[in-house]
């Protein structure tokens, strides 16, 4: 793999071996289409924000991703994604916006369900992680309808 392009991505990425389903180029790969897009749909005050930032990303199980989500969000069971934002002014000091953990096994049952395939889903659970590290929520319906429909124009693009 290609490192140093990882490296000018900002993007850390951690692959365990009982996750192992795709490589660190094809996430690279991933992340500058999705990062191109994103750039691209922001508004610009975001996409500003965005440059030269880093992010980690780890790509795991369902027993890391409950064991993750029972310590932070007091929920023991797997999810598909966890995204662990920094404060804005430390996102700025750091340059760092946060840790992505995606579980490849939670994201192979959804494809299955949704009769997609494991790339597009994984995809849209990056895309996903990313729009939460830039402060997109969807607890309100209103900021759901906004998170949503920016993550499908991206997907569509991507995928």
């Amino acid at each position: 793999m290609k490192q140093t392009e990882a490296r000018r991505l900002n993007l850390e990425i951690v692959i365990r071996p009982q996750a192992k389903i795709k490589s660190r180029q094809w996430w690279t790969n991933s992340y500058k289409k999705i990062n191109r897009f994103l750039n691209l749909y922001l508004p610009k005050n975001k996409s500003l924000f965005l440059k030269r930032k880093g992010l980690s990303l780890l790509v795991t199980n369902d027993k890391e991703i409950r064991d993750l989500n029972k310590r932070f969000r007091k929920k023991n069971k797997p999810t598909d994604v966890l995204s662990f934002q920094l404060e804005r002014k430390n996102q700025i000091k750091q340059k760092y916006l946060g840790d992505i953990i995606i579980s490849v096994e939670t994201a192979r049952k959804q494809a299955h369900i949704k009769a997609v395939s494991i790339d597009k889903e994984l995809k849209m659970l990056f895309i996903h992680a990313c729009l939460h590290l830039l402060g997109y929520d969807h607890m309100a319906k209103k900021e759901a309808k906004i998170m949503f429909l920016l993550q499908e124009k991206i997907l569509g693009k991507c995928c």
